[in-house]
């Protein structure tokens, strides 16, 4: 601790397209991020953020979007596989030349990146606890899943070599902490799983009124192919044409991504632009806007090239705190969630989708407001980035490690 006796914590994130400012293009890392930050401030935790996106000469990664990718030719990603080691390279050196100018925290969190290990720059590296925050197995969905890494073997390399380093590692879930357990051949007592959570704002956000003659279904994030959005959008047509309720269904996407222009197409061709909006990608607060008009929030991640679905995905969390209905596949997110008061209707395949759409639908026209502000409540009590924090900060003042829900 500081001569002030406050946990103080240097806060590392390697990956280059992450910034936190309005105009981000990694919405769901900037809001995990900013929200996580103003948490363990709240607590007292004195907190300094070192974005590789705010270092010299490396802001021109930021600008890049996801959809940038897409059909990239090989030595395309060959070369930019050698712009990430020698960006990584700097922004290593950088980090220690920070950290040799700066008091010496009692926390180093680096949240992980492919072909990153900006901890091991750190000055106080030794001296401080170093924690690492993993969001997935970043080098093989990198490279296998998105498709924009050759240098696989390097990336998991040093994958590795962060998390056997870490004193403790923070997983979003305990399918994943089973999968880095695995991939990095650590202790499973090393890990602390801490799923994401949600800030006040989305608590605090006061919700549209409800239409009377319109329905609005959801999602915000990465326009990407595994999240299913293609049999998504057939399964509210199909939806759609049985309701004899008079009401319309509209769909809203937020986001943009790899597979966004397809399905602009398909909803071209197949004559869907009356009852699908495709909103881009908006600054956080625009966003949160948009979605308190919501009715029902969908979120259909599945697994890709893991062994189970070990993601946390961010939507669930901001849905049930605004009190939104979902409609969404298996997670351990949901099941918390579920247990929490909020209202979820899974499905794990496009055969049970239908299905669950039209439970969300009749559950939304059972809900009253009050209801829906109880609902909110209940999740703000159990799945807040505060509390989230908090029990961080207990292991580590206690020095132990595990496993919470």
């Amino acid at each position: 601790m500081n001569e002030a006796g406050r946990q103080s914590v240097d806060y590392l994130v390697g990956g280059f397209r992450i910034s936190i400012g309005p105009e981000s293009t990694t919405p769901g890392p900037r809001t995990h991020i900013v929200a996580f930050v103003e948490a363990l401030r709240q607590s007292g935790t004195r907190v300094r953020t070192v974005l590789a996106s705010d270092l010299p000469f490396l802001s021109r990664f930021a600008r890049v979007q996801q959809s940038d990718y897409v059909g990239a030719a090989g030595w395309k990603i060959h070369a930019a596989d050698v712009v990430r080691v020698g960006a990584a390279i700097w922004s290593g050196m950088c980090v220690f030349a920070l950290s040799a100018t700066a008091p010496a925290p009692s926390v180093i969190y680096e949240r992980v990146a492919v072909l990153q290990s900006l901890s091991s720059f750190h000055r106080f590296k030794r001296r401080a606890v170093r924690i690492v925050e993993a969001n997935g197995v970043l080098s093989r969905e990198t490279a296998q899943d998105r498709k924009v890494l050759r240098a696989e073997r390097l990336a998991t390399a040093l994958e590795r070599h962060v998390l056997r380093r870490a004193d403790l590692v923070v997983a979003v879930s305990t399918a994943l902490k089973t999968e880095l357990v695995q991939h990095a051949g650590i202790a499973p007592s090393k890990v602390l799983v801490v799923p994401n959570g949600v800030s006040d704002a989305f608590f605090d956000a006061v919700r549209v009124e409800r239409s009377s003659d319109r329905v609005t279904i959801g999602f915000v994030g990465s326009v990407v192919a595994w999240q299913h959005l293609d049999e998504f959008l057939e399964a509210v047509q199909d939806v759609r044409r049985a309701r004899t309720d008079g009401r319309r269904i509209a769909v809203e996407i937020v986001g943009e991504g790899g597979d966004l222009a397809r399905l602009e197409r398909m909803v071209t061709d197949r004559g869907w632009t009356g009852s699908v909006t495709f909103l881009g990608r908006l600054p956080h607060e625009d966003a949160l806007q948009r979605m308190r008009s919501w009715d029902l929030g969908f979120a259909g991640h599945r697994r890709s090239s893991s062994a189970s679905m070990y993601h946390s995905p961010l939507k669930l969390y901001e849905y049930a705190a605004l009190g939104l209905i979902v409609v969404c596949t298996p997670s351990a997110d949901a099941t918390a969630l579920a247990a929490s008061g909020a209202s979820l209707h899974t499905f794990e395949e496009r055969s049970g989708l239908e299905g669950a759409l039209r439970s969300a639908l009749a559950d939304l026209d059972r809900s009253t407001a009050e209801e829906m502000a109880e609902r909110r409540e209940r999740v703000r009590q159990s799945h807040s980035w505060r509390a989230r924090t908090e029990l961080l900060m207990r292991t580590v003042a206690s020095g132990e490690t595990g496993s919470a829900a």
